[in-house]
């Protein structure tokens, strides 16, 4: 894919990209030869906007993040940092939910 093109499609400024390429680049995100970005670079782009943008990654937390999903040899999954997300969200809303039961029976034991 043409570096103009997938800045349009990702939604960025060209200097982002460029910072993007310069930062990423031992992690898959880095354009061939002739410049243009193949599909495993593209799929990277798209997953490291997604936890920069949408999931809140600081920059060290997405490169550590885009590492493990090199190093584990399997592609990136746009899915698997919202996946991941709401699974600690679920299990903080659990957590949340026994604790006001646990202060709901503190209080009713105290009022009866």
């Amino acid at each position: 894919m043409e570096r103009e093109r997938l800045i349009q499609e990702l939604g960025v400024l060209p200097e982002e990209l460029d910072f993007w390429v310069r930062e990423f680049a031992d992690c898959g995100l880095a354009p061939s030869a002739d410049g243009t970005f193949g599909s495993m670079a593209v799929q990277q782009a798209h997953f490291l906007r997604r936890l920069l943008r949408e999931e809140g990654f600081t920059l060290w937390g997405a490169k550590r993040r885009l590492k493990r999903v090199v190093d584990s040899g399997m592609p990136p999954s746009v899915d698997a940092a919202s996946s991941e997300r709401k699974s600690w969200i679920a299990e903080a809303e659990s957590r949340v939910q026994e604790l006001v039961r646990r202060l709901d029976d503190i209080l009713q034991s105290r009022q009866g």
